[in-house]
């Protein structure tokens, strides 16, 4: 596919994304309230919420592809501001996949692994979605907008992802990061567990994606190991040479007013893996990428 619309391409993974796909590929990226220069990116405004905007930059891109990162990931905002919410990640994704499908465009959308409950964990892509907040209840509903409007699109539900971040939006990693370098403490859940995905991992699954046309439905994109945040934050603070100590331990429980969030939805990544012939990176090897890549080489 040789033109690619990427929404939210001033996001944290939409800016990762429009970096690996712009070499031989005509690019077009959307931002919001960021407007970041990407070199050999075309960017253009779109405000989600705001009918006939999906439409218009997506019939002036006339892409082949539309990859849709663009959303509210806020839990706790997205709780507060609950129409807000829905009108960006359900009804803004309807309006973008509608206008995909009116273009004659691939669709491919990105959901997260918050559309589940947290009752289990290492969930396939066969399991039931229950989410229990409004962030995940917006993405789920933006999965069947998404599926309603191109039944041929590919749905990716991406893990809790690090990797580096662009001058405005970084990863949970940068944020923790940042904390550590100005030599101050990060509370980090034992609770809750993941299967954190490196950011490179993602963009290598979309380009073999463009490069399936047969491919649709549910993927997880998702990396090899189940862990907490807090065993996270403790292997991160190791490879990058902070003291273990700045890393403290607590529960959600301990944060009052701490919007409802699952204690387990790591996800399986089997299916993705096999599909996409993908060997998903582990904690440790991703974060050695992410140093390297901060000091420059």
């Amino acid at each position: 596919m040789r033109k690619i619309l990427i929404t939210g391409a001033s996001g944290f993974f939409g800016w990762n994304l429009a970096r690996r796909l712009r070499g031989g590929r005509e690019v077009v990226g959307t931002f919001h309230r960021s407007p970041l220069r990407i070199e050999g990116v075309r960017m253009v405004h779109l405000d989600l919420a705001a009918p006939g905007e999906a439409e218009r930059v997506v019939r002036e891109a006339a892409p082949d592809c539309v990859l849709h990162a663009a959303a509210w990931i806020d839990v706790d905002r997205c709780e507060r501001e609950r129409e807000t919410a829905r009108l960006v990640n359900e009804e803004g994704t309807g309006r973008v996949a509608a206008a995909a499908a009116a273009a004659g465009a691939r669709l491919v959308y990105f959901s997260t692994d918050m559309v589940f409950d947290g009752g289990r964990g290492m969930y396939a892509e066969e399991d039931e979605a229950r989410p229990i907040n409004r962030y995940g209840e917006t993405k789920l509903a933006g999965e069947r907008r998404a599926a309603g409007a191109c039944p041929g699109a590919v749905i990716l539900r991406l893990a809790l992802m690090y990797g580096s971040g662009n001058p405005v939006h970084g990863s949970f990693l940068g944020w923790m990061l940042d904390r550590l370098e100005r030599g101050e403490p990060v509370s980090l859940f034992t609770d809750q567990h993941r299967t954190p995905l490196f950011a490179g991992d993602a963009c290598d699954a979309v380009g073999r994606i463009l490069d399936r046309p047969d491919l649709r439905g549910v993927l997880h994109l998702a990396g090899p190991e189940r862990v907490n945040r807090y065993e996270f934050g403790l292997r991160a603070a190791a490879v990058f040479g902070f003291p273990a100590g700045l890393i403290v331990p607590v529960r959600m429980a301990d944060l009052p007013g701490l919007m409802a969030r699952p204690k387990d939805n790591s996800m399986a990544n089997r299916k993705a893996s096999a599909a996409l012939g993908i060997v998903f990176t582990g904690v440790d090897e991703g974060l050695a990428a992410v140093a390297r890549a901060r000091r420059g080489g």
